[in-house]
């Protein structure tokens, strides 16, 4: 398989970039600024993190501290910082390149997000130009965004959509030799994908904006849906995602845990889809995993936390597909007040501890996960490998950082980095559709 190049911008854990690197490309550059994010990114792709004060002080005379192998250089820093000038000394002195082929980005989508407070002035609603500004340096051919639907109705200069407007704009305005990226589709029936479509365990839709360089004829079509009712396959399921991990309940789990999938012979005996079977070989296939010594029949990061009497006490009376206000509401109407008293709090959030549905794909992952699910069958909440299972993260992928954190605090969790992910076959979907338009060039 030929080998693209591309940089990854807002990289996170690595979500997108796994999907990518599936595919034959190489990432030459990432950039990602939190502490434990930039540790998993590093460990499970085998990057060399640079501090980006570092880059900075040495800009000029990089030779000196960027290590003389083909490793993805991680920057660990603020993305407004890292010059042109930088990724361009990067490139040409670590890589012997100039340009790469696509630049990729997810910018951070709290002042999109339909749960966050979507100010018209918040700085980061232009987060995103850094992607563009970084893509004209390196005359990529391609660019991709990826953010969440709340972009699209997100209101800038008083108009409602406005903010997608403003990014398609500024996609296909010329720089200063008249280059531009061409917008490749404005239909939102096309540019918003649903993960489950692309075999992913997870009803999570995001949209990918996806821009060709004005100095070329576009080739990029969206990738086909392939799973779901009429399609090649069936969608993979929460009850797919979760076979063969051990059985553990409240306070049980080990950072390390021996297990034995059988997929290969549960497929060849009928007991399993073909949807769940392609989705089994990819999570468990050694296709990249760094410099970590993968062992096929360990489970690791699969350990629960430990609940309180009156907090497994209310996991218990939820149902399949309830969430608590759902749970509270029928409990109240079967005449069960004192129960909702003792064992749910003041304040209900509809969206926090739903049980999941395990012959459906799950709800969508985010960075509250671990508040919002439950597992289909026993009270508590998920493991981490059982959130990164719904984001089809590989069976390889190690993550840094503590279990659980103050959401707010800086450092993130596993579960936090987890959901903030790109779920990973999607992402293996678009860079096949990204591969296969640039072997047209």
């Amino acid at each position: 398989m030929k080998q693209y190049t591309y940089i990854d911008l807002f990289s996170g854990p690595g979500g997108l970039c796994t999907g990518f690197i599936s595919e034959g490309f190489v990432p030459r550059i990432a950039v990602e600024w939190s502490d434990t994010t930039v540790l998993t990114y590093a460990k499970s792709h085998d990057a060399e993190i640079y501090e980006l004060k570092d880059l900075l002080e040495n800009a000029g005379h990089l030779e000196d501290i960027l290590e003389k192998t083909k490793k993805t250089c991680l920057i660990h820093g603020d993305i407004n910082q890292v010059s042109n000038d930088l990724i361009a000394e990067i490139l040409l002195k670590k890589f012997k390149e100039k340009i790469v082929d696509v630049v990729t980005g997810g910018a951070p989508c709290e002042s999109f997000s339909m749960a966050g407070k979507r100010l018209e002035n918040d700085d980061r609603n232009d987060l995103f130009s850094n992607i563009l500004r970084i893509a004209h340096a390196v005359k990529s051919k391609y660019v991709l965004f990826e953010n969440v639907p709340g972009l699209l109705t997100k209101k800038r200069d008083g108009k409602k959509g406005g903010q997608v407007d403003y990014v398609f704009n500024e996609f296909e305005r010329p720089d200063e030799n008249g280059m531009f990226y061409r917008v490749v589709s404005k239909d939102v029936n096309v540019f918003k994908c649903l993960a489950a479509d692309y075999g992913t365990p997870q009803k999570r839709e995001r949209i990918f904006i996806v821009g060709c360089n004005s100095n070329y004829e576009n080739t990029f079509v969206y990738p086909e849906k392939t799973h779901g009712p009429n399609r090649r396959y069936d969608y993979v399921t929460v009850e797919d995602a979760f076979r063969y991990l051990p059985e553990v309940h409240s306070g049980e789990g080990y950072e390390m845990m021996p297990y034995y999938p059988t997929y290969e012979e549960d497929y060849k005996g009928g007991k399993i889809s073909e949807a769940a079977y392609n989705y089994y070989k990819f999570i468990f296939d050694p296709f990249y995993s760094g410099n970590l010594s993968y062992a096929p029949n360990v489970i690791t990061f699969h350990k629960a936390l430990n609940h309180n009497k009156k907090m497994i006490e209310r996991l218990k009376n939820i149902r399949q597909g309830e969430g608590m206000q759902s749970a509270v509401d029928r409990l109240i109407s079967e005449g069960k007040e004192d129960l909702v008293k003792e064992v749910f709090p003041n304040k209900i959030y509809s969206s926090r501890n739903r049980r999941l549905k395990p012959d459906e794909p799950s709800y969508t992952v985010t960075s509250h996960c671990l508040d919002e699910m439950i597992h289909p069958y026993y009270d508590r909440q998920p493991t981490p490998r059982e959130v990164a299972r719904l984001q089809a993260f590989p069976e390889w992928y190690y993550f840094s950082g503590p279990y659980v954190k103050f959401h707010s605090d800086p450092e993130q969790d596993k579960y936090e980095q987890i959901g903030d992910a790109i779920p990973v076959l999607l992402a293996k979907a678009l860079a096949k559709s990204m591969r296969n338009a640039l072997e047209q060039f």
